[in-house]
């Protein structure tokens, strides 16, 4: 059987062997013969009009059974059609043209038409679009093609042409700016880490990018809240006016509180940037006695976001419950807090490859644990230090079309900075400022590949807190990423707390 396109194809087919993609039934090279061989063996009587199913074999060995989706559309009739949906090996592959029918354009293979071939790979877009004469292509050493909407050109070296190219061939692969991505190597000789980084490039991993993305701002979103309710029940209380009761924030027994959180955020995470909001709403209960520390919160969460150019959109959330402690010693100098947290995952994720979203569920397990060390008071003014860390790892499946795939990936984190609190006559001003670093892409080769170079941040938090009679309290708190980070966002929160 002919075919033509081997050659355009083979190279740009090992950018799926990678590790986010390695469950691949086939090959993008692969698909592209198929493409090829369906109208070639119609034409030769390989396949019979009536043939609703058939099995093809290329030309580098492999078998592939092709039918018709209905069971009953035969593949003769298909291809008379500029757009065909097949079943290959049980993986759904759109190939369309803008010849008059893909039978015609190959027919006609001495005229130029647009050629492209769609499917999903574990979850991940492909879609390769190409112009030119069938016939033509075989006899040249160079294609120019649009991988996910990423222009990109290969050339073989001179004397070589697309229709003797192997695997095992030297090739440049350049990207719209005529910058080398593989530079005179073999495909088949580059790492996994290599091809992982050229389909980052390509536009291939852009979900997985912005479910790093929510990662991050979800470490930020849910341990935040929790973390000041920790402050605010365990710093050590200030003198209390005559007509108080009890010190500011150290209310013994039973107490129960409300809070909420909005925040837009913003950032990167390798090839591709990406913005959205988030939301947060709580309800906690605490008992607090003798420097001790006793709580479980329970809420809900989530986050939105799109990436550059609306190429993908993820929304992600669900129900969390988040039990945390902690305790105070030396007259309340020495706080140690810790949170655990359970979140459930569902949402969506659309990419403007594909026809329909990826469902995503799985779940989020969490813990947090620091240090605070508070000084002595200076008149009304009221200085911690402190330090610890945080982990979160997601655990997430995505389904789309009958296909599953891992999109789980794990993050930690050190934070250390200090809080400033300035007493007012009901209430107190405070402030605090970290600096957050990321350790998880240090010890995960697939986490680093996927965010690159910028692991830190540098979160700036004010507040305000006001005693509404002996019982109540409310706050009310911004907080911002300031200087140049890939994480970005601002946050105002609202709470309410009732002392039993």
């Amino acid at each position: 059987m002919r075919i033509d396109l081997k050659a355009a194809v083979l190279g740009l087919s090992a950018l799926t062997v990678c590790p986010t993609v390695a469950a691949a039934g086939f090959g993008l090279a692969e698909l592209i013969q198929l493409g090829q061989a369906l109208p070639d063996a119609q034409t030769q009587g390989d396949i019979s009009k009536n043939d609703t199913r058939a099995s093809l074999k290329l030309n580098n060995g492999r078998e592939f059974t092709i039918s018709s989706p209905d069971g009953q559309t035969s593949l003769a009739d298909l291809i008379k059609s500029d757009r065909v949906t097949l079943d290959v090996d049980g993986n759904t592959v759109d190939f369309s043209t803008t010849a008059a029918s893909i039978e015609t354009g190959y027919d006609k293979g001495d005229q130029a038409a647009v050629y492209s071939i769609s499917s999903v790979v574990d979850s991940r877009p492909l879609t390769l679009s190409w112009e030119g004469a069938p016939d033509s292509l075989a006899s040249a050493n160079r294609l120019s093609a649009t991988l996910n909407g990423q222009p990109v050109t290969l050339v073989l070296p001179e004397g070589q042409t697309l229709d003797d190219f192997k695997g095992s061939t030297p090739i440049t692969l350049l990207d719209a700016n005529g910058n080398p991505l593989v530079d005179g190597q073999s495909l088949k000789a580059l790492s996994s880490k290599r091809l992982l980084q050229l389909a980052a490039r390509l536009g291939m991993l852009d979900t997985d990018m912005a479910l790093r993305g929510a990662q991050k701002q979800a470490m930020a979103q849910n341990f935040g809240i929790l973390s000041s309710q920790i402050d605010s029940a365990m710093q050590p209380g200030r003198t209390p006016a005559p007509s108080q009761g009890q010190r500011f924030a150290a209310g013994r027994g039973f107490n129960v509180w409300v809070a909420s959180e909005a925040s837009d955020l913003e950032g990167r995470a390798n090839t591709t940037a990406y913005d959205g909001d988030s939301k947060a709403a709580f309800v906690g209960v605490d008992w607090k006695r003798n420097g001790w520390l006793l709580g479980l919160a329970a809420g809900h969460s989530s986050v939105d976001i799109t990436t550059r150019n609306q190429v993908a959109r993820v929304d992600l959330g669900g129900d969390v419950i988040a039990p945390y402690a902690a305790v105070a010693v030396d007259d309340g100098r020495w706080v140690f807090d810790a949170v655990g947290l359970y979140q459930s995952l569902d949402g969506r994720s659309r990419n403007r490859y594909l026809d329909g979203d990826v469902n995503l569920d799985g779940e989020r397990w969490g813990a947090r644990g620091s240090t605070t060390y508070y000084l002595p008071r200076l008149a009304r003014w009221q200085i911690g230090v402190t330090a610890g860390g945080a982990y979160l790892n997601d655990k997430l499946q995505g389904r789309y079309l009958g296909t599953q795939s891992d999109y789980g990936v794990e993050l930690g984190e050190l934070f250390g900075g200090f809080k400033l609190g300035y007493d007012l006559p009901h209430g107190q001003l405070y402030a605090s400022a970290l600096h957050y670093h990321n350790i998880t892409a240090h010890v995960d080769s697939r986490v680093n590949l996927i965010e690159e170079d910028d692991p830190s941040r540098e979160q700036l938090k004010l507040g305000l807190s006001h005693e509404l009679g002996q019982r109540w309290n409310v706050d009310f708190a911004g907080v911002a990423v300031v200087g140049s980070s890939d994480t970005r966002y601002r946050k105002l929160q609202a709470t309410l707390a009732y002392r039993l």
